[in-house]
């Protein structure tokens, strides 16, 4: 291949085929990086959270991030981040499509636009804090539009 090729193709995650049992013996293995990961996984998952709540903090990301570090630490909290009502869904639909499609972007940039002009305009005084909130925003909206993986749609 030439220079010119590998610049224009995307970049390809390859997908591990690991058993269990390897999954289990190679936490056993590293129980001081276990714990950095569920801690990173525990703090991550609680600004998901907040992100729900707080505009400009997103909340997908931290949870993939999330379901990422307990994949590689705990079975237990895995499964349980999987299994909730609420945030298994979105993890879920994201592993099985390899990303978000471009409607779900959409709706999120809407979302969090309308959540960014209510707390820039309606809530906060402060021009520097205003600044701040709408910067953020447009960087938010740039990172989901071209930074996120763009899926394609599920047929029916």
């Amino acid at each position: 291949m030439q220079h010119t090729e590998l610049n224009n193709q995307q970049p390809r995650c390859k997908e591990l085929s690991i058993t269990e049992e390897q999954v289990r013996l190679e936490l056993n293995k590293n129980r001081i990086v276990r714990i950095l990961y569920i801690l990173g996984g525990s703090i991550s998952l609680g600004l998901g959270i907040l992100g729900i709540f707080i505009p400009g903090l997103p909340t997908t990301p931290f949870v993939l991030l999330s379901a990422a570090l307990y994949a590689k630490s705990s079975e237990k909290l895995y499964n349980w981040l999987l299994e909730n009502k609420y945030l298994g869904p979105r993890i879920k639909s994201y592993q099985r499509q390899k990303g978000v499609t471009l409607k779900g972007k959409y709706k999120i940039i809407a979302l969090m636009w309308t959540m960014v002009l209510i707390s820039s305009f309606l809530i906060i005084n402060i021009m520097t804090v205003r600044i701040i909130i709408l910067s953020s925003g447009v960087i938010g909206a740039v990172v989901v539009r071209f930074i996120v993986p763009t899926a394609e749609e599920e047929e029916k």
